[in-house]
């Protein structure tokens, strides 16, 4: 049975949502969005016929297996609260909550009306992050004790002959969010960790914010804590050169995994990454290359496989909300300690 899916936001993530939909065989029958513009645009892109500026009123005409919520943050309680008790999925873009009590509220919500969540946290699915958590699996560098993920990239200051500022051609909505690169961007890393370690137990933040032209942080160095494991962010959307996203390396036991990382202004703006080398005690090493084509637009259609496998099959979802709660707290706890510039554990 072909599932019907109704996208709400259709900004510049949602291209990438409802090409997914798409090619999971799904049928995207309605679209809705506040500007006529973007809806117009985005519908005729891919020939979707129903088109609505009001959610509410798509919900009564439309017969929606899924939602997909493709929205700013600051929309997602309202959105979120309706539309649980009249569909029975709702995929929701990260960040799902931006405070602890929103997010606890929408638990309660959704689990009332037995509705299933999945948040679209994309970067698990990239093919190093899926290919590291293999290795790991497989005991390949034995217990992993250090951990690092980097990125530098020019996004929010003038880049280029053009003094282009990608943020504000993208999604411009993030020039005055208070929380910024930690909530909307961080959130990943801090997923990813998880999908890899656990638990963590304590956060150490320290966050900048260096641009003039978004009101939010835009660097911030995090320590996460797990049992047996400290994990390191380094975030910097306001580099200059030496554009790197997702450099990634594992200590272990009896090895360590590297990732070189793609390369580009940001992870959507490159076809490029480099090879995963794991490199033994005894000097051994050993290269996996890695396929980047589409790799970001892949991200989306796989996380989104997973979601229609687990409608299928009965399943919660990897990042259902309640999950994807323990994600975001570690965000806001590096918020906190950077505001009070100490450690925090997460059972504060």
């Amino acid at each position: 049975m072909t599932l019907k899916v109704g996208v709400i936001g259709c900004g510049y993530i949602s291209y990438a949502h409802i090409r997914g939909w798409k090619a999971n065989g799904c049928e995207v029958a309605a679209l809705c969005d506040l500007s006529a513009g973007r809806l117009n645009a985005r519908a005729e892109e891919f020939g979707v016929q129903n088109k609505y500026t009001d959610y509410k009123e798509m919900l009564e005409r439309e017969n929606l297996d899924i939602v997909d919520i493709a929205t700013p943050v600051s929309t997602h309680r309202a959105l979120i609260s309706y539309c649980c008790s009249r569909v029975s999925n709702i995929l929701c873009e990260k960040p799902f909550v931006d405070n602890m009590e929103n997010g606890e509220y929408l638990v309660r919500e959704c689990k009332k009306y037995g509705c299933r969540t999945m948040v679209c946290q994309s970067y698990r699915w990239h093919p190093w992050y899926e290919q590291i958590k293999k290795e790991l699996k497989n005991d390949v560098i034995g217990s992993p004790y250090y951990v690092n993920i980097m990125q530098r990239i020019s996004f929010d200051i003038p880049y280029g002959k053009e003094n282009r500022i990608p943020l504000t051609e993208d999604q411009p909505f993030y020039e005055h969010a208070e929380r910024l690169m930690l909530l909307e961007q961080g959130c990943h890393y801090f997923d990813v960790f998880r999908s890899l370690f656990g638990e963590p137990q304590a956060v150490t933040g320290t966050v900048g914010r260096i641009s003039p032209f978004v009101k939010g942080d835009d660097l911030a160095v995090v320590t996460v804590v797990f049992p047996g494991l400290t994990a390191v962010l380094e975030d910097v959307w306001c580099s200059c050169g030496q554009q790197k996203t997702s450099v990634t390396y594992i200590q272990g036991e009896k090895g360590s995994i590297y990732f070189g990382g793609t390369d580009g202004i940001a992870p959507h703006r490159t076809e490029e990454c480099g090879s995963l080398t794991i490199t033994f005690f005894d000097g051994s090493s050993r290269q996996i290359e890695m396929e980047a084509a589409d790799y970001y637009n892949q991200s989306f259609a796989k996380l989104q496989a997973h979601f229609l496998h687990c409608i299928d099959q009965g399943l919660t979802p990897d990042t259902c909300f309640e999950d994807n709660l323990k994600t975001v707290s570690i965000a806001l706890r590096a918020y906190e300690s950077a505001a009070k510039k100490r450690t925090i554990f997460m059972g504060e």
